[in-house]
């Protein structure tokens, strides 16, 4: 990222009722960053929308995902629309990079689904809908590609509304499908916009908002009648939620657009009702329809579920309004490296603001750092900001060690502390060696491999001293292979991969306690303790609980110095020397250690750590591996070459349905078995599958590979 000096919106100016906090969210070619650039398009950001074939896309900057065509990163725009401000968040779809999705979502208050008008409802479709639900977040559907041969609107509708978003209404039609698409027809207004030529550029800094785009008529005669029932269908769902007009609804009354409006909002923030558009990426009016309906459906931050808060003293939960005048708290949801700043803390802030030069509290850390400075964020471009503040999704460099105001911290005022729920970090399923070139490549490697990781979470490294290796695990062969890469081209690490191999597990199958007696030097000074702690299988799953045993008094800094101890030892169990998961470590008891200060936690951790590892050493153990949740959209007469390809590799079908155009496979297979299988599925489909694999459980490893 560059700093700026003029060129990007900014929020500083706009009351909270008129800010939306946006995502665009959809299953990978779908259409959202060819959306997202014409959404910037219509509000007069760039002459002309940029191209994801031709690799000019704001969104997708890296050299990287124009290249691939492809979104790896989530990238932040803003833009102004009719008196709204909108912070933007365009995400990536592949689900290798589905983290820098779950990140975003934390971020967000409302969100715009885009599903592919011929494809229909699909695999990470699902998902998604399934995390805004989780999030609590008011969405809108937007079905695109309605300009390409097999486009079905209704059809597309009906699978959202019979199967993961039963609230779906429509309130747009489109005025023919594929290559009849003539333009979109308005079921709350019950008017029709055709497509007019393309506009001419505006000057900078000017919003189109109230300028035509389209040609207003009354609605064909030959359409009337389906869009009288698909409006009926809205003012009916409306009805179960709105008493006046369920009562017009009754006796036939006409309902007017305005109450419409006003209704359907309220429906929409309450989670009972998701509009849906439709349109395509390539034409003008949609997107302002599309803008319109944000301004219209979505919440402000005043009328966003705001996250709850924990005060670190007293244990109470809390919930901050979004008031300018409230203490100060944001989340931060993601980080970036900048070559001219450093790291870039991604924040939202969700309670009162912050200046530049500022001093804020970590509260995961519990260290107060400096606020250096503040940015809006505009794609690859960064504005410079004397201050944020409720509502705001900007950019902070803070001082501090890399540690401080990672992903999932909580920024707080010092005086007032607080701390937002973490981010959960998904599990890594395969891994590759990395080594440097030449002796003079490994400390570039290293700092390389650190800011990579510090940016992405979901990325893990572990450092093999005596070789000077690396082995980096990810979720999936492209995350890895698309990680490898930057750290090639972006930050210059001269490398050596080897081929991706699986990241197993293991876990225990009896339980196993121990009491270590600890009794040595430690900096000059006597220290004597001892931590007594049990082993114990847990429930499928449940990945690693370290917790201290009912009724355990003593003070907390030794259960979390004895904690500690023990997470360190469990990161190798006794079968390969694999992480430890699905186990259960319980803390019975820790004796007070002679001493005081930072070195008696020292000499508790110590112990906790050889009890820990005496535990795991005299345990029976078995090796886990990552299964896969399989899904291949396929057209019918490649289905039993995709199923045969499968099965061969001991996958397991578990559903198989009908879709637009073919069929869509469900399976589950170890991780293991699918290296390459992208490979030979393009060539047994003549490339026209479309294939992801996301992480579904860890589970026993067969003995012919118990040593592995």
């Amino acid at each position: 990222m560059a700093p700026e000096t003029s060129g990007s919106e900014n929020s500083g100016s706009a009351p909270l009722d008129a800010v939306r906090n946006i995502g665009i969210l959809a299953h990978i070619d779908a259409g959202k960053t060819s959306l997202t650039e014409r959404l910037l398009h219509v509000a007069g950001l760039r002459p002309v929308a940029g191209g994801v074939d031709e690799g000019t896309t704001a969104t997708d900057y890296l050299d990287i995902e124009r290249e691939r065509g492809i979104t790896v990163k989530a990238a932040s725009v803003n833009l102004g629309w009719k008196g709204c401000f909108i912070h933007l968040i365009d995400t990536p779809g592949h689900v290798d990079f589905g983290a820098e999705v779950d990140r975003s979502i934390r971020a967000l208050d409302g969100a715009v689904l885009a599903v592919c008008g011929v494809a229909g409802v699909q695999s990470r479709t699902e998902v998604l809908i399934a995390a805004c639900a989780k999030s609590g977040l008011p969405r809108l559907v937007f079905v695109n590609k309605m300009d390409r041969r097999g486009a079905d609107f209704l059809s597309v509708l009906d699978d959202l509304r019979f199967g993961v978003e039963p609230g779906v209404v429509a309130v747009q039609m489109p005025w023919g499908e594929g290559e009849s698409f003539k333009g979109i027809i308005d079921l709350i207004r019950m008017d029709a916009r055709r497509f007019s030529e393309d506009l001419p550029p505006l000057p900078s800094g000017r919003e189109r908002g109230d300028e035509p785009a389209e040609l207003l008529c009354a609605i064909p005669e030959d359409l009337l009648p389906r869009a009288e029932k698909l409006r009926s269908f809205l003012v009916e769902k409306l009805a179960d939620h709105d008493l006046s007009i369920m009562e017009d609804f009754l006796t036939g009354a006409m309902v007017s657009p305005e109450r419409i409006l006003v209704a359907l909002r309220r429906a929409t923030l309450s989670l009972s009702l998701v509009p849906a558009l439709c349109g395509t990426a390539f034409r003008d009016l949609p997107a302002m329809l599309l803008l319109d309906a944000v301004r219209d459906f979505l919440p402000s931050p005043f009328e966003a579920a705001t996250p709850e808060g924990v005060e670190p003293k007293t244990g109470s939960k809390v919930r901050r309004r979004p008031d300018r005048h409230e203490s100060f708290s944001a989340l931060v949801f993601k980080t970036s490296s900048d070559p001219q700043n450093g790291r870039l803390c991604w924040t939202r802030v969700w309670s009162g603001s912050l200046q530049a030069g500022g001093r804020i509290l970590d509260s995961q850390s519990k260290v107060i750092v400096r606020t250096k400075k503040i940015f809006s964020i505009q794609a690859d471009k960064l504005e410079e900001t004397p201050e944020a503040a409720a509502g705001d999704i900007v950019a902070l460099s803070l001082s501090g060690a890399p540690s401080v105001g990672g992903s999932g911290a909580t920024l707080c005022d010092p005086a007032h502390p607080l701390l937002y729920e973490s981010m959960r970090v998904p599990e890594p399923v395969v891994s590759v060696v990395i080594e440097p070139r030449t002796a003079s490549d490994t400390a570039k490697i290293g700092s390389a491999l650190e800011a990579l990781v510090a940016e992405d979470s979901a990325l893990r490294v572990f450092e093999d001293p005596q070789t000077g290796r690396y082995e980096l695990s990810g979720l999936g062969e492209l995350h890895l292979e698309v990680a490898t890469e930057r750290l090639s081209r972006e930050y210059g690490a001269r490398i050596r991969t080897g081929n991706p191999r699986v990241a197993y597990r293991e876990t225990l199958t009896v339980a196993v306690s121990h009491r270590e007696e600890f009794d040595r030097d430690i900096g000059g000074e006597r220290m004597r303790t001892a931590v007594e702690a049990e082993l114990a299988p847990g429930p499928r799953g449940s990945g690693m609980l370290i917790e201290a045993a009912p009724g355990l008094r003593i003070p907390a800094v030794w259960i979390e110095a004895a904690r500690k101890g023990l997470s360190s030892a469990l990161s190798a169990g006794p079968v390969s020397g694999h992480p430890l998961d699905d186990i259960r470590a319980t803390i019975r008891d820790v004796q007070v250690p002679t001493g005081s200060g930072r070195l008696a936690e020292v000499a508790v951790e110590a112990a906790a750590s050889l009890c820990g590892r005496y535990c795991t050493s005299h345990a029976k153990g078995i090796l886990l591996e990552p299964v896969m949740r399989v899904e291949v959209e396929v057209p019918e007469a490649f289905f039993g070459a995709t199923a045969a390809a499968i099965t061969s590799r001991g996958g397991r079908l578990e559903s198989v349905d009908d879709v637009q155009g073919g069929k869509s496979i469900a399976a589950a297979a170890p991780m293991r078995v699918l290296f390459g299988f992208a490979t030979e599925l393009r060539s047994a489909t003549e490339g026209r599958a479309v294939f992801q694999a996301r992480f579904f459980r860890f589970e026993p490893a067969p003995p012919s590979i118990s040593g592995t």
